[in-house]
């Protein structure tokens, strides 16, 4: 029977708890560009003006807004006086938190047998939380480490992504440019100061997931420069396996445009790397529409890129739990299972899981 291997969920503690001081504005940052979906409290009028944006891009243009993790999986700000709410993860996360017990009764009653646990630093700094996780659960949670990129060479960080590997059992890197915020982006994945990282990771053998996701502006066209800048990379270290995750973003940012539903040049030839993958998750990217599935644009980008990239290059992620906020945890997969009739049954399995268990075999 085929695998189904989800390349993207998240395990983690209660987000209003732990490091706040640097979770804050790092998660402030994360949503700048949903400003205008912050609900006033009380009678749900949106947002009016981008507060959520200073002069530039990065910590030094931070803006004052007293910004806070709330309740339910709520964000929150405080606006002209007015109390605003933002629903970062579904509310049915009652104190926004997705513990292990309950990520595997999620899984068990979608028919997923594996996931990939990503290590965004928004749910916090978790090498031990997760570390436990992949103890207890080491047949069907993988985890993926994290640094902190701006500083990702230093010999602390090294020092740390060795014993998450080593010590906690942790099987990839998870490598989101946003952390290049705390240096306003005067860091970037080039950069030199970063090359004891990529000697490390290539020492220990694991992959890494990338996430283009400095939210700069204009948005669409810093993200195909990012996109150029991982080829750039992937070109100068051919040999260490890589996944782009939220694959195809330029559908979540383009909205009402004319190329929203096409494959960029830029993400082409990022694919066209022997040791890169994609990770989709297009229910997200299409999550204006009435029911994203099922959306008539998404079959024609999914033929694109199986005919120009390869079904084998192709990773079904969900975005667990987030991703309840357009479809469940069942729905996500609907794409996959019953949609594209183009597909034959060996991609379709690829897709669900057998191209990420490639990269991620069951140990012992």
């Amino acid at each position: 029977m085929a695998i189904i291997f989800d390349a993207h969920n998240h395990c983690f503690p209660p987000m209003g708890s732990g490091d706040l001081d640097v979770r804050v504005p790092e998660t402030q940052y994360h949503v700048r560009h949903a400003w205008s979906r912050f609900m006033r409290r009380g009678d749900n009028v949106p947002l009016s003006e981008p507060v959520l944006f200073g002069d530039g891009d990065g910590f030094s243009w931070q803006p004052d807004v007293q910004f806070r993790f709330g309740r339910f999986g709520q964000v929150e700000l405080t606006h002209n006086g007015d109390d605003y709410f933002f629903q970062l993860v579904p509310a049915s996360l009652f104190d926004s938190s997705a513990p292990p017990e309950f990520t595997i009764a999620q899984m068990d009653f979608a028919g997923v047998d594996r996931a990939v646990l990503q290590h965004d630093r928004i749910y916090g700094r978790l090498d031990d939380y997760l570390g436990e996780c992949v103890k207890r659960y080491s047949d069907r949670l993988v985890a993926l480490a994290q640094v902190d990129e701006w500083v990702g060479g230093e010999p602390e960080q090294l020092e740390r992504l060795r014993r998450q590997v080593e010590d906690l059992g942790f099987s990839g890197l998870y490598f989101p440019t946003e952390g290049f915020f705390h240096t306003d982006f005067r860091t970037h994945v080039n950069s030199s100061e970063l090359e004891p990282l990529w000697e490390l990771v290539g020492e220990l053998g694991i992959p890494i997931h990338w996430h283009a996701v400095s939210l700069r502006r204009p948005r669409l066209e810093m993200y195909l420069k990012e996109i150029e800048e991982f080829t750039t990379w992937g070109r100068a270290h051919p040999d260490i396996p890589s996944v782009l995750t939220h694959g195809l973003e330029n559908l979540r940012i383009d909205i009402g445009g004319s190329a929203r539903f096409t494959v960029p040049r830029e993400i082409r030839e990022l694919l066209d790397l022997p040791n890169w993958h994609l990770e989709l998750m297009l229910h997200k990217m299409a999550f204006d529409h009435e029911f994203p599935p099922y959306h008539p644009e998404i079959p024609n980008v999914v033929r694109t890129l199986v005919d120009d990239i390869g079904a084998e290059k192709l990773m079904w992620g969900s975005d667990m739990p987030s991703c309840e906020e357009v479809v469940t945890y069942r729905q996500s997969q609907l794409l996959w299972r019953t949609g594209c009739d183009f597909l034959t049954d060996n991609e379709r399995d690829g897709i669900l899981g057998g191209n990420l268990a490639r990269l991620y075999p069951l140990k012992g």
